[in-house]
C-alpha cells in the first residue's frame, strides 16, 4: 500500500535499492512493502521454495539489500553474520567473532535481532549482548561492544533483542538497563554520543525515529518487570523506596540530540514490551503488547515549549505478545496472540472497534505468535505452531483467506521476522531459513 500517513515519517538514511528489506521489518520497519505483482492464489503444491539452508537455533531475522541475504547467526560460543544470495542462497561469506553466553533454558538459547545494513557497514546486537559493526568491504568487525558489560548488566532469560536504527550518522539501539533507556553511537567510530534516562528493564523493544507535532524523536517503550530479589521489599520492610514490587512502564519520545525526554507516558504497562509503537496521523501512537497489557491509543500535544500526552483509549480487545501489527488505511491487522490469550489474527479499527478476530470465525487458524508482512494488497503470514503459511487478504471488512501451504517444521517458536525481496520471501523456523517465490 503507498497510503502517505500525514504528519507521520519514518526515516531510513541511506539511499535503497528497489526491493531492498535491510532492517527490521522492512524499509519503513512497518512490515509494509511496496512491492507489486505477487500471486493471488498458489498452486497445490504450496508457492515455490527456491532454496533453504540451515540455521542455528534462534528467531533471528534476515535482511536484505542489493540481491545479499544478512543474517545473525551462532556456533558454539561464536556468533556470525553470514552473508548469503538472495537467488542462490549460496553463502558469499562471513564474519564471526567470540561472543560466550547462554539464556537461563534451553528453550531460550539462540540468536536474537535483525542486522541493519548501509552502503558500507552491518550493525548488528547479539541475544548475548555483543553490539557490533561489520565492515561488508573487508569483511571485518569495525568496532564493537559488550552491552552487559558497559551498563552493568545481567543477561535477562530470553536473552537481548534488538535490532539497531539509523538516524542521520547515529545509529541506535535501547540497553535498557536499569539507568539507560536507549543509546546513541557514531555508525563510523562506534562513539557513544548520549544515553536517555532508564525506562524499566529488559524491554525488547527497538528504538525508531519518527516525526510527531512537526519534530523528530526518538520513541521508545520499557517495561514494567520485577526489580532483583536483592532490591525487592522484604516483609516488614519499610523502606518506601522498596515499597512496589512493579516498576513503571514508560513509552517516551527522545531528544534526537541528547536522549533528553520529551514527553513520557506511563498509563499503560507490560511485564516484557517487544513491539514497537505504531505511528499514526494526528501525532497518534497506538501501543500494545502481551502478558495481558492490551492496547491503548495516545496523542502527542504540543505545549508551550515542550509536548505532553493525551490518552485516547485503553482497550483489552486485541494485544500483540511479539509481532508488529500492520496499519492499512484507518485499520490495524494484528497478531492477537499471547502467552495468555488466543484471539487469533485480528483486524481493529484505529477509533477503537473491532472489526474481527479469527476467534470467532469457523476454521480460521488462530496463527499463533508467527510472523506477517504486507504486500500488494495481501498480507503473508506465517502460523508460528503448524508452520503453514497462509496469504490473507488485507482487507477490513471480513477475514479472506486466499491460499495456505506447509512451509516449515510443525513447532511453537517459528516467531522470527520474514522479509521480502523482488517477489521472494524469507521465512525461518528454529533452525532452517527458507527463499519462497511469491511472484
Amino acid at each position: 500500500m503507498k497510503r502517505v500517513i500525514a504528519g507521520v515519517v519514518f526515516l531510513w538514511a541511506v539511499n535503497l535499492f528497489a526491493g531492498d528489506w535491510s532492517q527490521f521489518c522492512g524499509p519503513g520497519r512497518n512490515n509494509v512493502s511496496t512491492e507489486t505483482g505477487l500471486a493471488d492464489s498458489w498452486p497445490e503444491g504450496g508457492p515455490k521454495v527456491l532454496w533453504e539452508i540451515e540455521v542455528h537455533d534462534g528467531y533471528s531475522g534476515p535482511a536484505i539489500r542489493g540481491g545479499k541475504v544478512y543474517l545473525i547467526d551462532r556456533e558454539d560460543d561464536t556468533s556470525l553474520l553470514r552473508c548469503l544470495d538472495l537467488e542462490s542462497g549460496k553463502e558469499l561469506w562471513k564474519v564471526s567473532f567470540s561472543d560466550p553466553g547462554e539464556s537461563k533454558g534451553k528453550k531460550f538459547d539462540g540468536t536474537r535481532g535483525t542486522p541493519t545494513v548501509t552502503a558500507d557497514a552491518v550493525y548488528l546486537v547479539t541475544g548475548y549482548g555483543t553490539f557490533a559493526c561489520i565492515d561488508p568491504q573487508t569483511k571485518a568487525v569495525k568496532w564493537r561492544h559488550n552491552l552487559l558489560d558497559e551498563y552493568g548488566m545481567e543477561l535477562a532469560r530470553f536473552g537481548i533483542g534488538q535490532s539497531p536504527s539509523i538516524r542521520g550518522k547515529m545509529v541506535l539501539i535501547a540497553p535498557n538497563s536499569i539507568q539507560t533507556g536507549v543509546a546513541a553511537y557514531d555508525q563510523e567510530t562506534g562513539e557513544r554520543l548520549w544515553v536517555s534516562p532508564g525506562l524499566g528493564n529488559h524491554s525488547y523493544v527497538s528504538p525508531r525515529v519518527v516525526e510527531l507535532c512537526g519534530q523528530e524523536m526518538v520513541v521508545a517503550v520499557g517495561s514494567n518487570v520485577k526489580p532483583p530479589k536483592s532490591k525487592r521489599r522484604k516483609k516488614g520492610d519499610k523502606n518506601p523506596e522498596l515499597k512496589k514490587k512493579i516498576r513503571p512502564s514508560h513509552v517516551v519520545g527522545l531528544s534526537v540530540e541528547d536522549g533528553s525526554i520529551l514527553w513520557n507516558y506511563t498509563g499503560w504497562s507490560c511485564q516484557i514490551a517487544i513491539p514497537h509503537p505504531v505511528a499514526l496521523s494526528g501525532n497518534r501512537l497506538f501501543i500494545t503488547g502481551g502478558y495481558k497489557a492490551g492496547s491503548a491509543m495516545i496523542r502527542i500535544v504540543k505545549r508551550g515549549d515542550g509536548f505532553g500526552v493525551e490518552e485516547l483509549y485503553k482497550t483489552g480487545a486485541v494485544g500483540s505478545q511479539i509481532q508488529q501489527p500492520i496499519l492499512v488505511g484507518d485499520y490495524l491487522f494484528i497478531g492477537s496472540n499471547s502467552n495468555s490469550r488466543k484471539d487469533g489474527f485480528a483486524c481493529f479499527s484505529v477509533d477503537g472497534k473491532l472489526a474481527w478476530r479469527t476467534k470467532e470465525i469457523d476454521g480460521a487458524p488462530n496463527f499463533e505468535r508467527g510472523p506477517f508482512i504486507l504486500a500488494d494488497g495481501k498480507i503473508a503470514i506465517l502460523d508460528g505452531k503448524t508452520g503453514i503459511l497462509y496469504l490473507v487478504k488485507a482487507d477490513p471488512t471480513k477475514y479472506t483467506e486466499l491460499a495456505s501451504a506447509p512451509m516449515v517444521e510443525k513447532n511453537d517458536m517459528a516467531w522470527a521476522p520474514l522479509a521480502l525481496s523482488n517477489g521472494k520471501l524469507l521465512v525461518r523456523d528454529w533452525n532452517t531459513l527458507k527463499c519462497v517465490d511469491l511472484k
